[in-house]
């Protein structure tokens, strides 16, 4: 008798925990639904604020393309960065960088990507779009409201192919599957925690207008903020390739 309740309380737990992990990645699949776009272009400000509170501007644009696959950053403002560009291709596996005023593309080697971009609290690997559902797999953690808003909670594992990142914890809203906030962890913890914000619809989809990334080791934040974004055409190819990187685009 004690074999068959051990045995049944083994298959209960194994049975709740597939399911688990079903339902993990049925969420993560309409998360990755919900904010991966066919193709898009948008204008942005980024924000950054030090541990002592200074701040610095930054403008860019930015073109993406293939479900995100494919993207182009280009700065505007200020004038010491106007016409660098970040290029990522593959998901953020493959990143190109222009120095505009040296007249100097680099290739990012993999462990380069963790770095910070322009100072900022995102890291290449923060920027890049990727695909969620090969980058982690999920576990349903449960369902919690963020600013009293319902989101379920997911615990994302990197995959061998994914970013560095330990584990990330993931809310999002259970209503339109948009993320609201991810806390980023490492081997000795929570390194930082992106708040999103500002939901518009815009074109017939939903999407955050506003990101902010705390960096909870250091004191420092990165806000950045859409002022335009349209999805209404899809750029050109050539824009995303590295010959393309010393022309203009507009």
């Amino acid at each position: 008798m004690k074999w068959l309740i051990s045995s049944t309380v083994l298959l209960l737990l194994l049975f709740l925990s597939a399911n688990a992990q079903e339902d993990g990645a049925g969420w993560l699949k309409r998360i990755d639904d919900a904010e991966r776009v066919q193709h898009m272009v948008g204008e942005v400000d980024q924000i950054i604020t030090t541990s002592s509170g200074a701040k610095r501007t930054l403008s860019l644009k930015s073109w993406s393309a293939e479900n995100g696959d494919i993207s182009l950053m280009a700065y505007t403002a200020p004038p010491r960065v106007k016409g660098d560009k970040i290029l990522m291709r593959e998901g953020g596996d493959v990143i190109w960088y222009y120095m505009k005023r040296r007249d100097v593309t680099r290739q990012f080697a993999g462990h380069t990507r963790k770095q910070k971009v322009m100072g900022s609290d995102f890291s290449y690997e923060d920027m890049s779009q990727g695909n969620m559902t090969e980058d982690y797999s999920a576990e349903l953690i449960g369902f919690e409201d963020i600013e009293s808003i319902s989101c379920v909670k997911l615990h994302l594992t990197p995959t061998e192919s994914g970013p560095s990142y330990d584990h990330l914890l993931i809310w999002a809203c259970r209503e339109n599957a948009l993320s609201r906030k991810i806390e980023y962890y490492d081997s000795d913890g929570l390194m930082k925690t992106l708040v999103l914000s500002d939901i518009r619809e815009i074109e017939g989809r939903k999407i955050a207008f506003k990101f902010v990334m705390l960096n909870n080791r250091e004191g420092s934040e990165t806000a950045m903020q859409y002022q335009t974004v349209t999805f209404a055409s899809e750029p050109e190819g050539w824009i995303f390739t590295k010959e393309a990187l010393d022309r203009d685009v507009k």
